[in-house]
């Protein structure tokens, strides 16, 4: 099975959210699916700022609906959005 690189944007559900602490919780629990290797902040409107966050995970039946749904889950975080979805290719063997 291959590998897939996923870019997401989660929103907070409030300007006044800590994106500190909802960041930490979202890496935990991306990290339970697959590896972080890039993380930023987008300024959306309004004061409130966007986490961007991209991460390694397999590829499955069922895509990023499970972590987007375990995203969710989490206690501030108002919209979730998969930006990217890019498929890994091996150049090694070429």
């Amino acid at each position: 099975m291959a590998n897939v690189v996923v870019t997401m944007k989660i929103l907070p559900d409030s300007p006044d959210r800590s994106l500190d602490e909802l960041e930490k919780k979202i890496e935990e629990k991306i990290n339970e699916f697959g590896k972080i290797y890039k993380k930023s902040r987008q300024p959306i409107a309004f004061g409130i700022n966007a986490i961007v966050v991209s991460f390694i995970m397999e590829e499955k039946e069922g895509g990023t609906e499970p972590v987007e749904k375990a995203i969710k889950e989490i206690e501030g975080t108002g919209d979730v959005q998969v930006t990217d979805v890019t498929r890994m290719v091996d150049v090694s063997d070429l």
